[in-house]
């Protein structure tokens, strides 16, 4: 069984955790958010408050697998920063477009990572363990295919989330303000779920996983 093999096996297995996102990332801060705005909260608090249950999928990540990331650090690194820079301009559309432009940040780290090892590699073999892991780091070492795969997704999420920043800046500082947090939160869900089933697709493709367990010198499971 070759990477693409565990690349595969990881996507059909995921629908759980890929739900409890949604939910903890989309769901509940829109919940939240206009939950408390329509019982007269600020949007200041309000803003604030829906950043809860994101947070806890960031704590809950760490104690499940008892580990933290580099781009789950560098992810709280921004939100902390984000939080911080909202605080000192007092905007409170800056507070949605702070969204945009730590998501921009992360998208330039991805296209950055294609100089070494991509991200989308690196994501994966932290995740894998054991024999798993061993046959991830065997596929990136012996199969160009694999590479390739590994860096084309890195690219396309890259981009993905640079559109996604593009976006949700320019909602932040055009529509109605009460609004914003609603179409981010569609156009996010839209943009994830199409890169999801890109990354699935291409993925599965039999000869692909075929040209790996060539190179690397395996057989399929």
């Amino acid at each position: 069984m070759t990477g693409t093999h565990i690349v595969d096996k990881h996507m059909r297995s995921s629908n759980g955790p890929l739900l409890q996102s949604l939910g903890l990332n989309v769901v509940a801060p829109l919940a939240v958010f206009y939950g408390l705005r329509a019982a007269g909260v600020g949007l200041w608090w309000a803003v604030l408050a829906s950043a809860v249950p994101p947070l806890a999928e960031g704590v809950l990540t760490v104690v499940r697998e008892r580990r933290v990331g580099m781009l789950g650090v560098l992810v709280l690194s921004l939100v902390i920063l984000g939080a911080a820079l909202s605080a000192v301009t007092g905007s409170a559309r800056f507070m949605f477009a702070k969204d945009g432009w730590m998501t921009g940040v992360v998208g330039l780290v991805f296209l950055g990572s294609l100089r070494g090892q991509p991200i989308i590699y690196r994501i994966l073999s932290s995740v894998a363990r054991g024999d798993r892991r061993a046959q991830v780091e065997r596929s990136w070492e012996a199969s160009p295919t694999f590479r390739h795969v590994m860096r084309l997704l890195t690219v396309v999420w890259g981009v993905g989330l640079l559109l996604d920043s593009v976006v949700r800046v320019v909602l932040a500082y055009t529509l109605p303000i009460d609004s914003v947090m609603l179409w981010t939160s569609l156009q996010y869900v839209a943009l994830f779920v199409s890169l999801e089933i890109f990354s699935r697709r291409y993925g599965r493709k039999p000869a692909r996983i075929a040209a790996i367990h060539q190179e690397a010198g395996t057989t399929p499971a």
